[in-house]
């Protein structure tokens, strides 16, 4: 009975030091049929790639994408017309205090620099910059703004520093009246250290616009008559004036019983002045002693007829004056 007793315990003993494994529930497989069908639409949905897929072939060690695409004729024509503006020459020339003077427009300007140098990029005076300057090499070119004088005839400047030689690029410049467009190099050592430019059709336009003006002036206001001529009294106005053009017909013409004066248009200040013969008894046209103060004719004599030419041979314009009664 003893050993009986024993055997159970140690029994118990045994089935208590024994751990209990637990396995997981089983977990369901998916079905392979969708698996093959969620792989196939994946692969339909992202982009094809060359040489890589099933029947593809091995992508070549050499392979290089395309960078550039293909111009069409209006594309190559408009690129070649930029190239033929940007080489045509624009021939600089000396300005005052050291200025390189390109001529607006004619071209693409070039500015050399250099570096451990400072170039200068100069506007017109009273041209105001817009914006910040544009440049290809924003890395390596260093721009910066300054301005000299004051009031209205202030001028702009750009002033450009490069890192290094060899440098290549472009830059644009907007202002209130116009935009520039330049070339920048660098070299090791020659560098232009200010340039300026110069405006042909903008004086053009300028001088066009000055005889416009001139012109409405001389319309609404009336030509003026010279100080010394207005204190001279009993003046004789009976004169008549036959043929010719508008800009030599004499506005007035009159005597004060010594001296006769004939008073152009103003405009005459401004181009070749017709000649003054007087015509004599026998009706030839002779040279006679006369002065000009701005644009009156003054005949040191009196006279019954004369003669404006203005230019030579068939060509030449004629008027002819002649005093009242006697012409």
């Amino acid at each position: 009975m003893k050993l009986i007793f024993l055997v159970s315990v140690g029994s118990l003993l045994l089935a208590q030091s024994v751990p209990v494994i637990r396995n997981p529930p089983p977990v369901a497989l998916p079905n392979m049929q969708d698996f093959a069908a969620a792989a196939q639409a994946l692969e339909q949905t992202q982009p094809a790639v060359p040489g890589v897929g099933k029947s593809a072939a091995p992508m070549p060690i050499d392979f290089k994408p395309r960078t550039d695409v293909p111009l069409s004729p209006t594309a190559a024509a408009a690129v070649l017309a930029s190239e033929q503006w940007g080489s045509q020459t624009n021939t600089p020339a000396a300005g005052p205090d050291g200025r390189v003077l390109y001529s607006y427009g004619a071209g693409m300007p070039t500015v050399v620099c250099a570096p451990l140098r400072v170039c200068i990029v100069e506007m017109e005076p009273g041209e105001k910059i817009v914006g910040e300057p544009h440049i290809g090499d924003a890395v390596r070119w260093n721009v910066a703004p300054a301005l000299y004088g004051e009031g209205p005839q202030a001028t702009a400047l750009i002033v450009l520093k490069p890192q290094g030689p060899g440098l290549d690029t472009n830059m644009l410049i907007t202002t209130d009246r116009r935009a520039y467009y330049l070339r920048l190099l660098s070299k090791p050592a020659d560098y232009i250290a200010r340039i300026a430019f110069a405006y042909p059709d903008d004086d053009q336009h300028r001088w066009q616009r000055h005889l416009l003006e001139q012109r409405a002036s001389e319309q609404e206001t009336p030509a003026k008559v010279l100080p010394a001529v207005i204190a001279v009294e009993k003046m004789n106005f009976d004169y008549r004036v036959t043929g010719g053009t508008a800009h030599i017909r004499p506005l007035r013409i009159f005597d004060d019983g010594a001296k006769t004066y004939i008073q152009m248009p103003p405009a005459i200040e401004h181009m070749e002045a017709p000649v003054l013969l007087v015509i004599g008894t026998d009706g030839q046209a002779i040279m006679t002693n006369y002065r000009v103060q701005q644009q009156t004719y003054i005949v040191d004599r009196l006279f019954d007829r004369a003669r404006l030419v203005l230019g030579s041979g068939k060509k030449a314009q004629k008027l002819e004056i002649s005093r009242a009664g006697k012409g």
